[in-house]
Formats: C-alpha cells, sequence, structure tokens
C-alpha cells in the first residue's frame, strides 16, 4: 500500500493534465446539477397553478402541488444522478488510460483513450447502473438500522453530527467499496486478466473511505473559511460553492489514479502467474 501511495503522488504530481481531467468533469458535474436545479424550479412552478384550456391559473392546492411536484421531479433527480456517475466512470477508464501510458514512457493522449472507451459504451453504462442502484441499497443498509439504534438510545440528532458523520462515512464507503470494487478494478483491466483477488477488493475499499474521509474534512474546512467571508454579489456565492465542490471532491484524483494503478499491477500479476501456469503443465502428446 505505501509503495501504490507513493506512485501514486508521483504520477499526479508530474503529469497535471491527470488533475486537468478531473477538473473539467467536476465543472461539467455542477453544471448538470444546476441544470437540474433551474428543471426543478420550473416543476414546482408548474403544479404551483392548476391551468385551464382557457389560459391563464388557478393557484392550486399546496400539498397536492408539492405531492405532484416531487413525483416529477424524482425522475429528473435519479436520471441527473445517473449522467454524473457515467460521467465520472469515463474519468475514470480515461485516467487509467493515461496512467498505463505513462507507465509505458508513452505520452499520455486523453482524447484517443476516450474515443476508444466508444467500444465498451455497454459497460459503462451497466457499472453506473449498478453503481446507482448500490448507492441506494448501500444507504437504506446502513442508515436505517443506525437511525433505529440512535432512536432506541433517544440520540437521532448524532446522524447528522459532525462528530458521528465520519464513523457513518466509514460503515457506508467501506460496505459500498466492497461491493463495487471487484467490478471497478475489471472494468479498467483486459477481458482476459483473470479474477480479482481479495488483497486488491480490500485495498481499493480502504482507498475509498480514506479518499471520502479526506474529502469530508476538506468541506468542513471550507466551510468554516466561508464562514468568514464577506461577499455581496449572487456570482460571488456561486463562484465560492463551486470551488468548495472541487476541493472537497479533489481526493478524488488520488482515487482513481491510485486504483488505475491497482487494477494495473494486478493485471499484470495475473498474466505471469497465467504464463507460470501454462509453462508448468505437460505437453499435449497429441500435439507432440
Amino acid at each position: 500500500m505505501k509503495e501504490l501511495l507513493r506512485k501514486t503522488f508521483e504520477l499526479i504530481r508530474d503529469n497535471p493534465v491527470l488533475w486537468a481531467l478531473y477538473l473539467v468533469a467536476e465543472l461539467l458535474a455542477i453544471g448538470l446539477w444546476h441544470l437540474r436545479g433551474i428543471a426543478e424550479k420550473s416543476i414546482f412552478r408548474w403544479f404551483s397553478a392548476s391551468h385551464s384550456v382557457l389560459g391563464g391559473g388557478v393557484p392550486a392546492p399546496t400539498d397536492q402541488a408539492f405531492a405532484k411536484a416531487t413525483l416529477a421531479d424524482i425522475p429528473l433527480g435519479l436520471a441527473t444522478i445517473f449522467v454524473i456517475i457515467c460521467l465520472f466512470v469515463v474519468v475514470l477508464l480515461v485516467t487509467a488510460g493515461m496512467v498505463n501510458a505513462i507507465m509505458r514512457e508513452q505520452e499520455p493522449d486523453a482524447r484517443k483513450t476516450l474515443v476508444g472507451l466508444t467500444h465498451d459504451w455497454r459497460g459503462i453504462l451497466l457499472f453506473s447502473l449498478k453503481f446507482l442502484l448500490a448507492i441506494g441499497v448501500v444507504g437504506v443498509a446502513v442508515t436505517v438500522p443506525l437511525l433505529y439504534l440512535l432512536r432506541a438510545a433517544h440520540h437521532p440528532e448524532y446522524l447528522t453530527s459532525h462528530l458521528w458523520l465520519p464513523v457513518i462515512l466509514i460503515l457506508y464507503m467501506g460496505s459500498l467499496g466492497w461491493l463495487m470494487m471487484p467490478s471497478a478494478i475489471r472494468l479498467q483491466r483486459p477481458k482476459m486478466a483473470g479474477p480479482i483477488s481479495t488483497q486488491v477488493r480490500s485495498w481499493g475499499m480502504i482507498l475509498a473511505i480514506a479518499a471520502s474521509e479526506v474529502g469530508y474534512a476538506l468541506e468542513i474546512l471550507s466551510q468554516k473559511l466561508e464562514k468568514g467571508m464577506i461577499l455581496e454579489f449572487r456570482w460571488e456565492w456561486t463562484a465560492l460553492s463551486m470551488l468548495n465542490s472541487i476541493l472537497a471532491n479533489a481526493p478524488d484524483v488520488l482515487l482513481f489514479v491510485a486504483l488505475a494503478l491497482l487494477a494495473s499491477e494486478s493485471a499484470a500479476k495475473s498474466q505471469l502467474q497465467s504464463d507460470s501456469l501454462a509453462a508448468q503443465q505437460p505437453p499435449d502428446p497429441i500435439t507432440e
């Protein structure tokens, strides 16, 4: 693990293009989420009045309007999250291709790697869908028992406490990482690279937990710094919000590069093991 982290930091230090790739993806994700917010406001505005065939609108009951708008907004929110997940899965695979090129002492070409991913679009969509489902399942599996226990202890507020959130984050990311890491590593490796070892799965899970914890700490730090700022214009708050989001998710760069190295090294070890086993097998008398 120590050697893996050393290589990760060296790659990021010597190849700023890896940061640029993440920055573009983060800005696109922020833009998509902002568009979802605009569409959400339009949906609630539409359902806030009952429209007649003669034009105009009559105010509708608040509870009924809110219920209809919420039902209409859920598919929009899920679709946006799915698109953002697909975006970062593509970034993960492009990062893996660029890391492999750098390790082979070649010039990394993000555009060429991105074009090569068009042949595996089904795998990207399938993994993104599995990841979206896993987010919901793991979220319910972790949150519901904790909420029950905290209510039984008469402290339900601990679920959103800054002291308990890191612990909850470990449970959540640990479960999500253990569940999805084999698919994430397999997606970055050649199709015939062999099975994913328990060690690779465990290291990937630990990396995911570490990235989420560091990101959470950076988010808390940025919120504290934000309280001391005096901003007058809306665009300043928007820019600050974007900067905080980029800062809080910055550990994802380390995670993606580390996972790329982990996938590459595990594939190389699997290939060596396969070649060794093939060399130890006796020759086929028919072919001889």
